[in-house]
């Protein structure tokens, strides 16, 4: 069974359903963080609508919380979560707005592991 990801009634994305529960439950976490909302609503029905305007000030926010953080053991837990989200935002249309000083630490990391993902994010 999959669950549907999509902008304005269209699929972007549909994952497998523990994929789809481990991934919102990440991005639940983290909208309470930054309190900051996502973009995403709530699963119905097996369907989740993205607002891809909140979706990009949400991703923003992560990338520049992220920055400032500094600490190698959060990186693992952070990166692993980014590098889907931003594949999911590309495929929504989504401008990541990468932090001056993490093209100089992470930001080539999870762009990779994003472009490899990519791939697996379709509708």
């Amino acid at each position: 069974m999959s669950q549907y990801y999509e902008v304005a009634g269209e699929p972007v994305w549909n994952p497998g359903h523990q994929t789809s529960k481990l991934f919102l439950a990440y991005v639940r976490v983290y909208e309470a963080h930054l309190v900051v909302p996502s973009g995403f609503g709530p699963m119905e029905n097996d369907e989740c609508q993205i607002d891809p305007a909140v979706f990009e000030e949400f991703v923003n926010a992560l990338l520049d919380w992220y920055d400032h953080t500094g600490s190698g053991l959060l990186g693992s837990l952070v990166e692993g979560f980014l590098a889907p989200l931003l594949a999911l935002g590309e495929r929504v249309g989504v401008e990541a707005r990468w932090p001056d000083r993490s093209e100089r630490t992470w930001a080539p990391r999870v762009r990779g592991l994003a472009a490899e993902l990519l791939g697996s994010v379709t509708p």
